[in-house]
């Protein structure tokens, strides 16, 4: 059977992707941005395999929600600034803005899928990832694109 998925090693029972496979079409334009980004870094680091695609999904989703809440932070800080920061309620009341919520928590996923995939010094030697010392520097390219 063919999934279309394409393997490094093949006959050596490798099961490495040399690049990620098309995203999935429920993701929306911006994670799929995300998920072949992060996917082809994965796959050049030799990190990337086909039982990872759910959580490569799931980083791809919250990529898409982090840049959303990002643009929506600096809209309403532009028209006001501070607004995107926080909300204020009819009574007074005011709390942190929904769309800084979104951010945190799509950070928060970002870095756990990025831990999952040996993307940050500790896990990385937890993984006891070797090869290539180019591709240590994977996570300083995660957190200055993020950044």
């Amino acid at each position: 059977m063919n999934t279309g998925l394409h393997v490094a090693g093949k006959g050596s029972g490798s099961d490495l992707l040399l690049r990620a496979p098309k995203a999935p079409e429920w993701l929306n334009d911006q994670a799929k941005e995300g998920y072949k980004w992060m996917g082809n870094m994965l796959a050049k680091a030799q990190r990337l395999k086909p039982y990872y695609l759910p959580a490569l999904e799931i980083f791809a989703d919250a990529y898409a929600q982090w840049q959303w809440a990002l643009r929506e932070i600096n809209r309403k800080n532009t028209l006001k600034p501070g607004t995107g920061y926080v909300q204020y309620f009819k009574n007074g009341a005011s709390n942190i803005s929904a769309e800084v919520t979104l951010k945190e928590k799509a950070i928060n996923q970002m870095l756990h899928c990025c831990k999952l995939f040996g993307l940050d010094p500790k896990s990385e030697k937890e993984l006891k990832a070797t090869g290539d010392p180019a591709q240590t520097s994977l996570f300083a390219e995660l957190m200055q694109k993020l950044g």
